[in-house]
């Protein structure tokens, strides 16, 4: 019998106008929240993750290999200012983004490659990059005032070796015969 009298105390709420309308303007109350919540991003924000792009010339990355091998090659023999000269093949190369279309006239296919743009907050386009290539390392001399011990020879050129993932014919280690 509980049911049917909450039941007909429920009718008798419903029935009443006062109930109606606070039952009707929460509804649409609720539809409202709903509907404005999805313009507003309530997720916390993080910052935005900076990307670091460095760019070298060939000249530099030669610099840069140069310095970091002569702190080697000081390292294994002790010297002050050893001689490094490292040489490169290439200059390197950059790879961008293409957006290619094939088109068929008259029996001749025909393909256009258009590079993908972006635009940045100035307004400026730029190439959208997909990876560099870095030059590669043709060969390294190393001149050391201790070159013509056998041991810190050989130390030398595996390390030259590791270092710029070459072969050791590519590898000169000389005695500068002071």
């Amino acid at each position: 019998m509980d049911i049917k009298n909450g039941a007909n105390s429920l009718l008798k709420l419903l029935k009443k106008d006062k109930f109606r309308n606070v039952i009707l303007f929460l509804g649409i109350g609720g539809i409202a929240l709903i509907y404005i919540s999805t313009w507003i991003d309530f997720s916390p924000k993080e910052p935005e993750a900076e990307q670091e792009t460095v760019s070298y010339s060939a000249a530099e990355y030669e610099r840069q290999l140069e310095t970091g091998l002569r702190q080697v090659v000081a390292a294994i023999t002790g010297e002050v200012n050893p001689t490094v000269l490292v040489t490169l093949e290439s200059t390197g190369k950059t790879v961008y983004a293409q957006d290619e279309k094939k088109s068929s006239r008259e029996g001749e296919e025909q393909n256009e490659t258009i590079h993908i743009l972006l635009k940045d907050s100035e307004g400026a386009q730029h190439a959208l990059t997909v990876t560099e290539i870095q030059p590669k390392v043709k060969g390294v001399v190393v001149v050391s005032e201790f070159a013509g011990d056998s041991v810190i020879r050989e130390k030398l050129i595996y390390a030259m070796k590791t270092a710029l993932d070459i072969s050791s014919t590519k590898v000169c280690v000389i005695d500068s015969g002071k």
